[in-house]
């Protein structure tokens, strides 16, 4: 049995969302667009306007905070690793 979804405009479907997910697709848009702005397409783009407003509308003009991608984590061996 399919279920029908009705479509809404993103701006509303994005009050739906907690903070911790608005947080996080602010974070994943803006650290890819740091890495390679070529992956980030308009959608995407869309997508990280419209959390902003809604960041902006939520909590005024207090920063948003950045959740650190795994990838960028650096670990105390890796810092005194020897290179071979």
């Amino acid at each position: 049995m399919s279920k029908n979804y009705i479509p809404v405009p993103l701006s509303q479907a994005i009050k739906d969302y907690s903070d911790q997910e608005v947080i996080e697709v602010i974070s994943q848009i803006e650290y890819r667009l740091e890495k390679n702005k070529y992956e980030v397409n308009e959608a995407a783009l869309c997508l990280l306007d419209a959390a902003k407003s809604e960041w902006l509308v939520r909590h005024g003009e207090k920063p948003c905070p950045r959740i650190i991608e795994t990838k960028e984590f650096v670990f105390e061996g890796d810092i005194y690793a020897e290179s071979y």
